[in-house]
């Protein structure tokens, strides 16, 4: 008998209300524990299915150059930023070029005076040496008829030895300027001596007008190729030396990826194989690969071999040495049990899956699996699981906790499932 009958008081009316609310919350809680945890659930299904391999990769560009100057001087403006696409001849840098103009009309000046000296060679110089033989000639040929005439004139007696010596001492003096004033002119005509040193001038000032000029090409640096400014180590003002790396073009042209993968699956793969690849920043926007080189040799310090893909048409977003996930697809099954690739865990080394042990609700139950082929969204079942059965997607669900199935609201992203590499 309750102390209040014992003492003939009536039960307090807060205390009833009390026992009441504890145990309508006893009931929820109950209701709520039974009932169990909403996840959401996916059915074991029948259909199609393909096996992929899945790696890491690196974008790369089949060339990169390093451009530097080939001259000493300061960087007077600069046109490029890293990320900039540049055309071939497209101007990037350029130098300071105020002593090479000088140069330059220094060069030019002094190729117009060899030019000036060369016309005049042949305008002036090779005329008169002309008439020079001419008037060696009439000369020599005055002194040949002198010493004749002398001649007849000492054998008549009628002048001394010392006329007829100075006749023929003319006729010398004669002869030799005559032969002076052919090797004259035969030097001032084309292919002469003097001609052949003026041409000489000439040219050699036209070779220094034009290593002054290509110095002046060489300070405008510019795009040998299109493609893209990677990486920039110049600002305007610094002082370019011949081969410090300026700025590096990753030159357009084939974009490939390069990744390696576990020597174990070389059997699998061949060139010529097709993949799907997406980019770790840009998940959602995938684009086409093929697979065109397998390494001849494996790395032994990590078990790999290298593996090269092109991409024909690579999406704008795509930046050198940025990291991409790419999926080789190397085999299809027509018809094959399978569940989303995020509904399986690793558990004591092996592969289980949570399903509801009491039909839509239930304690979670582990079991587990033996997967074969596998995709990015979806896991082939061998062994453990029948179609129709449901597996739990919600990681964060232990196995024994109370839980009740229900759809997913919309599409699930599982999370990326790779092959060991």
């Amino acid at each position: 008998m309750a102390w209040w009958q014992k003492t003939g008081t009536t039960r307090p009316r807060s205390s009833v209300l009390a026992l009441g609310v504890l145990a309508a919350g006893a009931a929820v809680a109950t209701a709520s524990w039974w009932r169990g945890t909403a996840v959401e659930v996916a059915t074991v299904t029948a259909g199609p299915i393909q096996h992929s391999l899945v790696f890491s990769a690196r974008v790369a560009s089949v060339a990169r150059t390093d451009i530097s100057s080939t001259l000493t001087a300061r960087v007077e403006r600069i046109q490029v930023r890293e990320g900039d696409a540049v055309k071939a001849g497209q101007l990037l840098i350029a130098l300071d070029d105020s002593d090479l103009r000088a140069q330059a009309q220094q060069a030019q000046a002094a190729l117009a005076t060899a030019e000036a000296r060369l016309k005049s060679q042949f305008d002036l110089a090779a005329p008169v040496a002309a008439q020079a033989v001419a008037q060696g000639k009439a000369n020599l040929d005055f002194a040949q008829s002198e010493l004749e005439r002398n001649r007849a004139l000492h054998g008549k007696g009628f002048i001394g030895d010392a006329r007829l010596q100075d006749a023929e001492r003319a006729l010398v003096s004669a002869r030799a300027a005559y032969q002076q004033a052919v090797a004259q002119a035969g030097a001032n005509t084309r292919g002469g001596a003097e001609a052949a040193a003026s041409e000489a001038r000439v040219r050699e000032a036209q070779g220094a007008l034009q290593i002054v000029r290509a110095k002046l090409e060489q300070s405008r640096i510019v795009a040998p190729a299109d493609g893209r400014i990677i990486f920039r180590s110049v600002e305007a003002g610094d002082v370019a030396q011949p081969g410090k790396k300026l700025l590096t073009l990753a030159t357009s042209g084939e974009t490939r990826l390069i990744g390696q993968i576990d020597e174990k699956n070389l059997s699998l793969l061949r060139e010529g194989m097709r993949a799907v690849a997406s980019a770790d920043a840009f998940p959602t926007q995938k684009f086409d690969a093929e697979l065109i080189y397998l390494a001849p040799s494996v790395d032994v310090t990590r078990g790999t071999v290298e593996a090269r893909l092109r991409v024909d048409k690579p999406p704008a977003f795509l930046r050198d040495d940025m990291t991409v996930s790419a999926e080789v697809v190397v085999a299809r099954k027509a018809n094959t049990l399978s569940i989303p690739a995020g509904a399986i865990r690793e558990a004591s080394g092996q592969q289980v899956v949570l399903t509801i042990a009491d039909g839509n609700h239930g304690a979670a139950e582990e079991r587990a699996v033996k997967v074969g082929v596998r995709s990015l969204q979806r896991a082939e079942i061998l062994d453990g699981l029948k179609a129709g059965d449901l597996v739990l997607l919600d990681d964060r669900i232990r196995a024994g906790q109370r839980v009740r199935g229900v759809a997913p609201v919309a599409p699930t992203r599982p999370r990326n499932v790779e092959l060991p590499m």
